[in-house]
């Protein structure tokens, strides 16, 4: 019987389609894996890089709250002090520039008196609630506010007031403008300003721009 010899381009092709048979079957085979490792229950989600929001730690966490400091009652660059708070501690010049005149009478000043040429507005030093509006017959129109850790503002001498009993003010809102008494000033417009902490009158200007832990640490 005579042998038949496959032709060259005939094995060629044979070669070929095993070729082709392989890279199919190692390319379905490598899908099948990555696919049963991605929809494995096993799969350790935590170590994916995106994280959900509550396991990422943020700023609000970790930022300390900064405490507001003690504003002025006022913005206007064209006020001045009148008088300044009578201290006992102070020197007697400085005590007889305290005292405020009326009626043939020097009386300590109880806060810092404030004066301008222009009316300027009133503001709150801090946050609080307003807790009085009364007329004085002396000083004029007033209103207090009360603030967190015992601390009470008193303004003297008002214009306009623009707040009622009972609201809720924040730190440098208008609250009034400046106006008058009868107190002896060099100018029209004025404010008299007191600070109390725990009833007690305090001086003002040592409390500016001083935070509330730092006024009610003081003496």
């Amino acid at each position: 019987m005579k042998k038949r010899k496959l032709k060259g381009y005939v094995l060629s092709t044979i070669y070929l389609g095993i070729l082709i048979v392989m890279v199919v079957s190692i390319t379905f085979l490598s899908q099948s894996l990555l696919n049963s490792n991605i929809n494995n229950d096993d799969y350790n989600y935590s170590t994916s890089v995106f994280e959900s929001d509550e396991e990422k730690p943020t700023n609000l966490e970790t930022t300390e709250k900064v405490e507001k400091t003690i504003s002025l009652p006022y913005s206007s660059e064209k006020v001045t002090v009148a008088k300044n708070f009578y201290s006992q501690e102070d020197s007697v010049e400085n005590q007889e520039k305290a005292l405020i005149y009326y009626e043939n009478t020097y009386m300590p000043n109880t806060g810092i008196l404030y004066e301008s040429d222009e009316k300027f507005d009133v503001m709150a030093i801090l946050d609080g609630t307003v807790k009085e509006i009364k007329e004085d017959e002396i000083l004029g129109n007033m209103l207090s506010v009360e603030h967190e850790n015992n601390i009470t503002t008193v303004y003297y001498a008002l214009g306009e007031i623009k707040v009622n009993v009972g609201d809720t003010v924040s730190q440098n809102q208008i609250i009034a403008t400046s106006g008058s008494s009868k107190l002896q000033t060099d100018k029209t417009e004025t404010l008299l300003f007191e600070i109390y902490i725990d009833g007690v009158l305090k001086n003002p200007n040592t409390l500016f721009n001083k935070t509330i832990s730092e006024i009610t640490e003081s003496p």
